[in-house]
């Protein structure tokens, strides 16, 4: 019985990985509102100048307004496209909902901010991680909750593409942030 299960297990994986292997999809995005939370720098600059090269109208929320207004400058020497940005802090939830009404009907949110101390957690002060939790969680769930009632709209008004939602915080840095302090000594994790 053992030998056929471990027979089987393969098996059924390969099976499984041709049935549910992702497939690649392209999200018409020109002439859409794709609005980026943490889009003053690293990845959500990226998206955003990827965005913006397809002809999407950005917006980007960041708590720096210089380097905002840089983000700006640079997708907009690059893409002959509308920018918008707003400065906020995503903790502030009237502030958040205050950027998105203005910014309009969003077509896509990238929920794409966050904040990661690097330290060891037994040392780290707990200030500090409620910080980390206040901005990377409740921070996404102010952006939703702001951006949700317009995208549904646009659901309920449009025959169209519908909103698309995208959140890019990784649980993975918090399991990564544990595992990395309480390895045996002679396990070593890649940093």
């Amino acid at each position: 019985m053992l030998l056929l299960g471990l027979f089987l297990l393969p098996v059924l994986l390969l099976l499984m990985y041709f049935i549910v292997q992702p497939r690649p999809f392209k999200i018409p995005i020109k002439g859409r509102l794709v609005f980026v939370t943490g889009g003053s720098m690293g990845i959500g600059l990226a998206i955003a100048k990827q965005a913006a090269s397809e002809g999407a109208r950005i917006s980007l929320l960041a708590r720096s307004l210089d380097q905002l207004e840089k983000a700006k400058q640079s997708i907009c020497e690059a893409c002959d496209v509308e920018v918008s940005i707003f400065s906020a802090d995503v903790r502030d939830y009237v502030a958040v909902e205050r950027a998105v009404n203005k910014a309009g009907p969003i077509d896509v949110l990238v929920v794409n901010h966050g904040v990661y101390y690097v330290e060891e957690l037994e040392t780290q002060e707990l200030d500090v991680v409620k910080s980390m939790i206040d901005v990377n969680l409740m921070g996404s769930f102010n952006v939703i909750k702001a951006a949700l009632p317009s995208m549904k709209r646009m659901i309920e008004n449009t025959k169209g593409l519908p909103p698309l939602l995208l959140c890019l915080q990784s649980p993975a840095r918090w399991v990564h942030m544990v595992l990395r302090h309480i390895r045996p000594p002679n396990l070593d994790f890649e940093d």
